[in-house]
């Protein structure tokens, strides 16, 4: 072959090397926004705005590009024709998958407002709701309050406020709002004093931005990978067409 369709095979390696890294870590990063989201986020919430589903399919589409890199590696190394047209294929279809979701996200999460506004209102609420139900369900509120070392909607206050905890006394707080994970209190000095509700918020709103821009930035690299796959598969085929003749 000659120098084009050599350098062709390096560029295509590149990219194979690039979806190789950039799969497993859609993956595992998806895998846990994923569940992050699941844990701090209402069913309502992720029944009603659709939160979660930019990490799920951040990971659906992140595995599928590890399959694919196969067929790649298959067409680069065999000269094969057929795989080289197929990656080709499954990686136009992947980039505009990762276009559409990222277009999404970041139209969604960062420039329409109403959406925004109406989001952080119900987890606001939400998340109150959790404060007032701490008794009952204690589970709901000290996953969030653990991963976001944070305590009550609005800040510890809201336990006392509400009066509803089942706490030796009136000055104690969950061992999920302290840094020891034991109950304490607000002289102990180790209470977490910022509220959950607009830490979630954030937290969501920020992952999902960010999965938006990385999927626009992987579906772009997957338009020129399919783009040089295609033309390593041209040098392919005129090269055994020269041999026919």
């Amino acid at each position: 072959m000659g120098c084009g369709s050599v350098s062709l095979k390096i560029l295509n390696g590149i990219c194979l090397f690039w979806f190789t890294v950039a799969g497993i870590g859609l993956a595992v990063y998806g895998g846990i926004t994923t569940y992050l989201i699941l844990l701090t986020n209402s069913q309502q919430v992720i029944a009603e705005y659709g939160t979660v589903i930019p990490s799920v399919l951040t990971v659906i589409l992140g595995t599928f590009l590890i399959i694919f890199i196969c067929l790649g590696c298959c067409g680069i190394c065999r000269e094969s024709k057929g795989c080289l047209e197929t990656y080709s294929a499954f990686l136009l279809l992947l980039a505009l998958a990762h276009l559409a979701i990222g277009g999404y996200c970041v139209y969604t999460y960062q420039n329409s407002t109403e959406y925004t506004s109406s989001l952080r209102l119900q987890m606001a609420l939400d998340v109150m709701k959790n404060v007032e139900n701490y008794k009952s369900n204690p589970g709901a509120m000290d996953g969030v309050q653990f991963w976001f070392t944070c305590c009550g909607a609005n800040g510890p206050s809201d336990y006392n406020r509400l009066g509803l905890r089942d706490l030796p006394h009136d000055n104690a707080y969950p061992g999920s709002c302290c840094t020891n994970g034991k109950i304490c209190s607000r002289d102990a000095g180790d209470l977490h004093t910022t509220g959950c509700a607009e830490l979630v918020y954030e937290f969501t709103q920020v992952t999902n931005i960010f999965l938006g821009y990385l999927s626009l930035a992987v579906g772009a690299t997957e338009i020129l990978a399919a783009l040089l796959g295609i033309c390593l598969s041209c040098c392919i085929w005129r090269k055994y067409r020269s041999h026919w003749r």
